[in-house]
């Protein structure tokens, strides 16, 4: 695929937004991430207003004229939320609940509800740390108002605390984050940004309460594996089940959503393997036994590209799209290398990365004006130029180049990841090439990611259960097939009809390719500074190359160097449903015991609502506003209560093209799942 530098004309997948300049900037306003961030950096651009470079004043003055600004302009917006979502004014009066009418339907408690959150929408609270974050013991520095305060308090201190060990995966020494427990440490993120309330509440009109409902928060951070060393989840997962099932006689409703889908799944392979081998010993026929259904909603199944630039470059859309506006500001404070070893401390992003290789996400059969018989890139190097770095008279690296890769600084603990790539000549990666050189450099820090993750599904595969090995692919979907729980049912239930990235358009910096970045390691230094007096970092250089925000195609849903297909907005829909209709399928090999699996997608229809500003309405497909979809609600509350399960429930709706996708992948000279395993 030739670079593209320029917006070329030609006709848009009808069932995709349009993503021209005017669209795409709607979206992203109404996008919760960039909403968040603008609040984020509306405030520290005011705090930043007033630093010494700018006054010449004191940092005391500087911390109490960034508190009385605080406390003057943002604390009342979140006082104010709570009490104008109260009585006759709440988002949604209670006679128009989906829960308070299935109730007038009869519908009770029956199944017990365990809920597993999803990717950062659990509180995380500090239990220790270092000197500068003493006073905050037991806050919440993930989740809620008082995590601006921390991080404009002291940003690198704050960092430091949200970082895990960079070779182990867990605590730092002397830190310890935990997530928040019961229904609020994810019921709302910050003040009234809703994640599970609507649902919980829904569910609450029914009858169910803390007797009869669970919400099984984690650190989200953390690989799974580690979740149960360090934390013991899963075992805890398990017992609070059985619990469940011993008091109430029924079987329990696991419910869950976003990245909350591959731990569940992750722990539907944990808890059937024996204790010897790593897992949790339950038996084969535990989750007949003890789980009616697996409601998966908004899941990661097949991973998400987003999370590929997150960790190569420390960049997300939102942030890259930002970056005209900020510019030096968002760097000085959050800067992308900052980020990028920030991100490439938690394991969970890699546990994110897409699964089942080229032969699901290399068939561009999800993609708009895409040739079905290649083979779809998951980057693009594109410098728009002959050679890649054709001025770079030192470093002579063009498209034709194998950079040597580099020698891991064993004294530093990071790995000279700026020489340490390879770019063919066809300026592209492979899904596969792209997260082999993530999980092989681990962002510089080095190839302990392959200790807990396996990407190989085809390895995965024909690993045996009782393999000690075979652990590293439960997260996995592909070469981890469903268990043995007959009467068990699984639901899909996401949102679609929203432009979702896919794969990406890199610009390589020649300039920082050509010379090693100067980072001041010298581990033997007895002092904490360097020679010009900048902080002793201990932490990898940036990588030489970024998001072509420049990188445009109408025709091919090209925007800002990025690619999008149909999806949620966060998840593509090959990741939400391919498995699911896979394993729907007479005599799946992934699903051998033949549980019931149903796709319930819900096309997105944004409504403004002034009692629920910035949120997509009761109808919204949108990744986290689904939580609060009104058909999407009834649809848990009707399986939770056993309410005409049935008639209403137990059938698919399909608004997309996901039937055409998956036959298209299939059908692909090297795709589908014979090729994956």
């Amino acid at each position: 695929m030739p670079p593209m530098r320029r917006k070329r004309g030609g006709k848009v997948n009808a069932k995709l937004a349009t993503i021209d300049q005017k669209e795409r900037t709607d979206a992203s306003t109404k996008n919760r991430f960039q909403t968040l961030l603008m609040v984020f950096f509306s405030v520290l651009a005011a705090r930043w207003l007033l630093s010494p470079t700018k006054n010449g004043l004191p940092k005391s003055d500087i911390s109490d004229a960034f508190d009385d600004f605080y406390e003057a302009n943002v604390q009342p917006l979140l006082d104010r939320g709570p009490r104008s979502f109260n009585g006759t004014q709440h988002a949604l009066e209670e006679s128009s609940r989906v829960g308070h009418q299935l109730r007038k339907q009869n519908a009770t408690v029956k199944h017990p509800v365990v809920i597993v959150p999803g990717f950062v929408t659990s509180a995380l609270e500090l239990w220790e740390g270092e000197s500068c974050m003493k006073k905050n013991f037991r806050q919440r520095l993930w989740g809620s108002a008082s995590m601006a305060r921390t991080f404009f308090a002291d940003r690198d201190c704050w960092r430091k605390h949200l970082q895990l060990h960079p070779q182990t995966g867990m605590d730092p020494e002397n830190i310890r984050l935990r997530s928040a427990q019961g229904f609020e440490a994810a019921d709302n993120f910050i003040a009234t940004y809703w994640v599970w309330s609507k649902l919980i509440e829904n569910l609450a009109d029914v009858g169910y309460d803390g007797s009869s409902m669970s919400m099984m928060s984690y650190d989200w951070r953390l690989g799974y594996q580690y979740l149960e060393e360090r934390d013991g989840y899963f075992t805890k997962l398990k017992a609070s089940i059985e619990s469940h099932h011993k008091t109430s006689g029924e079987k329990v409703v696991l419910i869950s959503h976003s990245m909350g889908g591959t731990v569940c799944y992750y722990f539907l392979q944990w808890v059937v393997t024996d204790a010897k081998k790593g897992g949790g010993g339950g038996g084969k026929d535990w989750v007949e036994k003890h789980v009616h259904s697996f409601v998966n909603i908004a899941g990661t199944l097949l991973g998400v590209p987003k999370s590929i630039p997150a960790l190569l470059s420390g960049e997300l859309k939102d942030i890259a799209e930002l970056m005209p506006q900020l510019g030096d500001l968002l760097e000085q404070f959050f800067g992308r290398r900052v980020r990028k070893n920030l991100w490439n401390t938690w394991g969970s992003l890699y546990g994110m990365l897409p699964k089942g290789g080229d032969a699901l996400w290399g068939t561009g059969a999800d993609l708009n004006g895409e040739i079905v018989s290649g083979s779809t890139p998951a980057v693009v190097w594109n410098n728009g130029t002959e050679e890649l770095c054709a001025s770079s008279s030192s470093s002579n690296l063009s498209e034709n180049t194998t950079p040597t890769a580099g020698q891991a600084d064993v004294d530093n603990g990071f790995t000279d990841i700026e020489l340490d790539f390879h770019i063919p000549p066809s300026r592209q990666w492979s899904m596969t090439e792209t997260i082999d050189y993530l999980t092989r450099t681990g962002g510089g820090y080095g190839s302990r990611i392959e200790a807990i993750f396996s990407f190989d599904s085809k390895k995965g595969w024909k690993e045996r259960t009782s393999s000690a090995q075979k652990r590293k692919h439960w997260h996995d979907p592909v070469a981890s097939p469903l268990p043995n729980a007959p009467s068990m049912k699984m639901y899909c239930i996401y949102g679609t009809g929203l432009p979702t990235e896919r794969s990406y358009y890199y610009e390589l910096l020649c300039d920082k390719v050509s010379s090693k970045h100067q980072t001041c390691m010298d581990t033997e230094t007895s002092s904490e500074e360097c020679n010009d007096g900048t902080p002793l970092d201990k932490s990898p250089p940036e990588n030489p190359f970024l998001i072509d925000i420049n990188a445009k195609n109408e025709m091919m849903n090209v925007a800002n160097g990025v690619r999008f297909s149909d999806g949620d907005g966060s998840v593509p829909l090959l990741s939400l449903g391919y498995m699911c209709q896979k394993f729907a399928e007479p005599r799946s090999r992934h699903n051998p015991s033949g549980i019931k699996v149903y796709t319930r997608e819900r096309k997105h229809e944004a409504e403004m609502s002034l009692t629920d500003p910035g949120r997509g309405g009761p109808r919204s497909g949108e990744h986290v506003d689904i939580l609060g979809n009104v058909g999407v609600i009834e649809d848990v509350v009707r399986i939770a209560s056993g309410l005409d399960v049935e008639e209403n429930v137990d059938k698919d709706i399909i608004v997309s093209d996901l039937k055409n996708i998956v036959k298209k992948v299939d059908q692909h000279a090297s795709g589908g799942l014979n090729h994956a395993v």
